[in-house]
């Protein structure tokens, strides 16, 4: 994955965490994903798994669609 899809895949997930109201905390307990984990993922120095999108958007309530960039009709 490279480091620009990483990042929107980054902001695309904090802006949902952000939306539901879930703190950092929250996330990493409900995911599985430890702190630093997750703190990489966040923060662009990690690649997401399908298995790390799945769990984050259930912990959010939200489809794993709803993760990938483009996804809230930016016209992307």
């Amino acid at each position: 994955m490279g480091t620009q899809l990483r990042r929107l895949l980054a902001t695309e997930v904090e802006r949902a965490r952000l939306h539901a109201g879930v703190s950092f905390s929250q996330l990493s307990d409900r995911s599985g994903i430890a702190p630093g984990a997750l703190a990489d993922l966040l923060e662009g120095r990690a690649d997401f798994t399908v298995v790390d999108l799945v769990r984050i958007a259930g912990v959010l309530r939200v489809p794993v669609t709803a993760l990938l960039p483009g996804a809230a009709g930016d016209g992307s």
